[in-house]
């Protein structure tokens, strides 16, 4: 299990996305340990914000920030849903329904 560096993001989504440290906070708080999977997509984003596009049952990272109009480190932390065995197959399910489907915000 890969563990995301907190302070790090922080940093970044402050710092470079112009976050509040209020939203990061929330998100960076209890962020799970991370599938080896997608560990490389998330070694890659902090040191140079490159999304590299890893699939995790036929959904994509990207996929998933443009569907949900989510942040990377979100839409990581939900794809890590999807590798977690411990998850029932309905379940499962519906989370991939779920992030495949578009978001729209009016």
């Amino acid at each position: 299990m890969y563990i995301l560096e907190p302070e790090k993001a922080r940093k970044i989504m402050v710092d470079e996305e112009h976050y509040t440290p209020y939203k990061v906070d929330s998100l960076l708080k209890d962020y799970p340990p991370i599938h080896n999977q997608l560990a490389p997509a998330i070694e890659q984003w902090l040191k140079d914000r490159t999304v590299t596009d890893i699939n995790i049952e036929d959904l994509s990272i990207k996929q998933v920030m443009s569907n949900q109009q989510v942040h990377f480190l979100v839409a990581i932390k939900r794809l890590n849903e999807l590798l977690d065995e411990n998850i029932p197959s309905d379940q499962r399910r519906k989370l991939l329904k779920i992030l495949n489907q578009p978001v729209y915000f009016e």
